[in-house]
């Protein structure tokens, strides 16, 4: 059956996806049309690299396709973005990157539940964000503290700040960081709810 453009317009993400289960090509190239900018844009906003997003994002297209006759219909907008989460986490995890990203990257837990690795990741990188978006001195403090390890009277003498300083410092990161990752719980146990 073919589809016109005001068709298109008005098919369902769950129709078009009835469509795929059947094999059809033309309904996954209307639901890739509709969903791949978002999904590259959220790889590109984790790993800040246009070729590695473009790749995980066509590995996950590669792989929908693949397997489209097992994929449950219900939300699978939701199903494709966990699974471009899904896809940078394993790159992520498996590539040559940062140290302070390894580590965090290591303490995932290994769980075949991929909803537990997703939500550890994106509380990671509310972390990460967090601590970025500290004030330059507050986050430097932080940083020397938690991923060098050095200190307080290390850090202190490094910087040339008193120590009740770098206490300080990183007494409000701690604050600021607790006080996102309370939020993200919140809203995270108000999706199970409803």
């Amino acid at each position: 059956m073919s589809m016109n453009n005001k068709f298109i317009k008005n098919i369902t993400n769950h129709d078009l996806m009835n469509r795929i289960k059947q094999s059809d090509e033309r309904a996954l190239e209307i639901l890739f049309d509709r969903l791949w900018d978002s999904m590259y844009v959220l790889a590109f906003s984790i790993l800040e690299d246009k070729n590695i997003a473009k790749d995980m994002v066509q590995e996950v297209w590669i792989s929908f396709w693949e397997r489209r006759e097992k994929i449950e219909n219900d939300k699978i907008e939701a199903y494709l973005f966990k699974a471009v989460r899904f896809r940078v986490y394993k790159e992520l995890r498996d590539s040559k990157m940062k140290n302070y990203h390894r580590k965090y990257i290591e303490q995932i837990p290994t769980s075949n539940n991929i909803d537990d690795a997703l939500n550890f990741f994106d509380a990671n990188n509310l972390i990460h964000k967090t601590i970025d978006a500290l004030p330059k001195r507050c986050g430097q403090v932080f940083k020397l503290s938690r991923f060098e390890g050095l200190k307080n009277i290390e850090i202190a003498d490094q910087l040339g700040i008193s120590r009740r300083t770098v206490e300080t410092h990183i007494s409000n990161a701690i604050k600021q960081i607790k006080s996102k990752v309370a939020l993200f719980l919140w809203l995270f146990f108000l999706n199970f709810m409803f």
